[in-house]
């Protein structure tokens, strides 16, 4: 089967894969050298969950490279006493002393996760509340104080746990490193010289400008509640960790810039998408990214190349397959889609695998 023809299959396919409880049609993007395909618009800004913790990583890997602190360094040196002061902790154990940035990167520091919390403990913040009040725009620090009604998962270093409070650390990390503020720092050091316009129109936007930036964005679903709404747009101003938007080309000219060495020494971005902990068979978490191993879902696929990047919660997909020098991004809209959003991408493997 020729490439043209494979692509033209593919983006059929993914047509076909639109839900009826999440009927937007999936964003993808493919691009590199050899190979070029888009399902939808590539320049329709959509919230990119979790992905903004690779913008997070590479914001560390700036201050690595300027000598302000190392991987590790324990947060106590970085951070204030209230903003370790809600943290739980295992017997023994000092998280000032004891987890240092290497392990809030890795998501290896102990801490649980107060977005989704561990199983018969709550939060007001946890993805299932989180839209009770749509209209409350949250702080790290109101982020951080719900870590305090929760157990400690392990000891620093000894286990894996995906979650987000480490993230809000390292947010609040970077900000006391620089002094000023997580929004205005990716404008002026990530998404102004990557060329993330689209991305950067969101940064601190205020309420009149949110009325005319929310209705281009794609809807978006949490769990299982309804089509995430307005209110809640006063959370997606990339202040305050939760992220925000940002569009198929955007995100591209992201990973060329970081990738080329642009943005970070290139060294950190080996580290980082060096794999060190199983998610689930299949996706490996490194030092602020995410390693894809196809052979994990079914070991004929073994030999499929191995992309870097990053996942978010509302099944949003941001990779880079290095060998082929191809990008692939992908939102399908709703945590509900994640599966259906794997089987795609492991069919675009293919199609790089073969064609790329």
């Amino acid at each position: 089967m020729s490439a043209a023809t494979a692509i033209s299959n593919t983006v059929e396919k993914i047509h076909r894969t639109r839900s009826r409880r999440v009927p937007e049609l999936p964003i993808a993007l493919v691009t590199g050298p050899r190979l070029e395909l888009a399902s939808g618009d590539p320049d329709q800004p959509f919230f990119i969950a979790s992905i903004d913790k690779v913008f997070y990583a590479t914001l560390v890997a700036q201050l690595f490279d300027e000598g302000r602190f190392g991987p590790d360094t324990p947060i106590g040196r970085l951070l204030p006493a209230d903003d370790l002061a809600p943290l739980p902790a295992t017997p023994g154990v000092d998280n000032a002393r004891d987890v240092t940035v290497q392990q809030l990167l890795s998501h290896t520091s102990g801490l649980p996760d107060v977005l989704l919390p561990p199983r018969g403990h709550d939060t007001t913040c946890s993805i299932p509340n989180l839209l009770a009040d749509p209209g409350h725009l949250w702080s790290i620090a109101e982020f951080l104080q719900q870590a305090r009604h929760l157990p400690p998962f392990a000891i620093p270093g000894e286990r894996f746990l995906y979650g987000d409070t480490a993230y809000f650390l390292l947010i609040r990390i970077i900000e006391e490193a620089r002094g000023s503020g997580i929004d205005q720092q990716l404008r002026t050091r990530i998404f102004d010289p990557a060329g993330m316009a689209d991305t950067a129109e969101w940064v601190g936007a205020d309420a009149e400008r949110l009325d005319d930036l929310f209705p281009r964005l794609a809807p978006f679903w949490f769990g299982g509640a309804a089509r995430v709404s307005r209110a809640f747009a006063p959370n997606l101003t990339w202040q305050n960790g939760v992220g925000g938007p940002s569009t198929a080309n955007d995100l591209v000219r992201f990973q060329r810039e970081l990738h080329s060495g642009h943005l970070c020494d290139p060294e950190w971005v080996r580290i980082f998408g060096t794999p060190r902990s199983r998610f689930r068979p299949g996706i490996h978490y490194g030092t602020g990214m995410v390693v894809l191993r196809f052979g994990g879902f079914f070991p004929l696929l073994r030999k499929y190349p191995q992309p870097t990047g990053g996942l978010g919660y509302t099944a949003t997909h941001m990779f880079y397959y290095p060998q082929q020098r191809t990008h692939v991004i992908m939102n399908y809209h709703a945590h509900r889609r994640m599966q259906a959003s794997f089987q795609m991408h492991i069919r675009l493997a293919g199609l790089i695998a073969r064609h790329g």
